[in-house]
């Protein structure tokens, strides 16, 4: 089932449009999960990314434990005659479920792609992405694309969850396929604005320079944390998982280290389910079409 947000424009008001002609922020900044970055091409991994594996961390140390306790207490009434047998059916019904759930959320991960990026192309003005549909490569001019701020998910009593999303329109203004740039954002409040939202504005200003500056020689080109690996170390799946906040604010600064201390056990699992799925699960392929017209820079299997 595709999540709504990323099947339908937004409509409420709450979101915000980003404009192609014209400056949608007054700082342009690269995103943290770059690429590849040329003179012809950028190419960004998706907002799904940086989350890729925490169901699968979480399934992993949940999951089989839960399943071994079963065996065990199944296996005490044959070995202890104190132990009555109706303990059986009655451990079933309490951890099976328990186990089978989560193991059934790291399966689903373990079956999806470990990154789903997008290639924008200036010199052609196309955008390359991987279709939400059937997940094969596509196709579309830079132009046909509407860009929008809009909500993923709620995230809990932290915020809520947003990211950049391009969306392909038909001429009825239907939404044909949708693809995330870059990393997605927390809002510390359900309403979105502020820092979020400049931050996420900042990351689409980029983009629309690279595509529409006929010289880019004064964009700033991605700093060397700014790159993520498909073959990363366990330290370097972690800073994805939990990346380095970039803020001259010290409050911010005390704030995101007192954050990463209170969520440590969650975000050493999500970053070792990150290292999992980077390391086992399947990477896309771009059709030789696609490639032909990029170069060969562009594929993943060789990062």
């Amino acid at each position: 089932m595709i999540p709504k947000h990323q099947f339908e424009l937004p409509s409420n008001g709450r979101e915000k449009r980003l404009s192609i002609e014209s400056p949608s922020a007054d700082e342009a900044c690269p995103s943290q999960v770059m690429i590849l970055y040329s003179n012809n091409i950028l190419q960004v991994a998706d907002s799904e990314f940086q989350r890729r594996g925490i169901y699968l961390g979480w399934g992993v140390v949940i999951g089989i434990p839960l399943v071994a306790l079963f065996v065990y207490m199944s296996a005490l009434p044959f070995f202890y005659p104190l132990a009555p047998f109706w303990m059986i059916p009655v451990f079933a019904l309490i951890i099976l479920p328990l186990a089978a759930g989560v193991l059934w959320m790291a399966w689903q991960e373990i079956k999806r792609y470990a990154i789903s990026p997008v290639v924008f192309n200036r010199r052609t003005g196309n955008v390359h992405f991987f279709s939400i549909h059937d997940g094969q490569p596509v196709t579309y001019p830079w132009r046909r694309c509407t860009y929008c701020i809009v909500p993923k998910r709620a995230g809990g009593p932290e915020g809520r969850d947003y990211e950049v999303r391009g969306y392909v329109l038909n001429e009825y203004d239907g939404v044909l396929d949708s693809f995330s740039i870059g990393e997605e954002m927390i809002n510390l409040g359900h309403v979105a604005g502020s820092m979020t939202e400049r931050w996420l504005s900042y990351q689409f200003e980029y983009v629309r320079q690279f595509m529409t500056l006929q010289d880019i020689r004064g964009l700033e080109a991605p700093k060397e944390d700014d790159y993520v690996s498909l073959k990363p170390s366990f330290r370097q799946a972690m800073e994805v998982v939990d990346p380095k906040v970039k803020s001259k604010s010290l409050v911010i600064k005390l704030l995101s280290v007192l954050m990463s201390v209170v969520t440590l056990i969650p975000k050493v699992l999500g970053g070792a389910g990150h290292y999992l799925c980077c390391k086992y699960c399947k990477v896309p392929q771009w059709s030789q079409e696609i490639i032909d017209e990029c170069g060969p820079e562009i594929v993943l299997s060789k990062r």
